[in-house]
């Protein structure tokens, strides 16, 4: 199981951090994703979380929706609810 995204950002902040005072990397990488997210971006993992494909099976949209409107609500859906099963 990967680290949370945090807790990666932030080694990543520290280790190129090369100054004498230890700073808030966590405080430092939560402000990278909620600006991340302001920006209507969201960090998810490559292969969605098993929980999260259950979930999207049961929530697929009905109706007759063409092949690219179909993709688009379920790539929408399932990004926007990654984090509820990455755990």
């Amino acid at each position: 199981m990967q680290p949370p995204l945090e807790d990666i950002i932030a080694k990543a902040i520290k280790d190129s951090d090369k100054s004498f005072f230890n700073e808030d990397y966590a405080k430092q990488a939560r402000a990278v994703m909620a600006a991340l997210r302001k920006a209507g971006y969201e960090v998810a993992p490559v292969k969605p979380p098993p929980g999260l494909v259950e979930w999207a099976k049961e929530n697929i949209p009905f109706g007759r929706l063409r092949p690219a409107e179909l993709i688009t609500q379920m790539y929408s859906m399932m990004v926007e609810n990654v984090r509820r099963f990455d755990k």
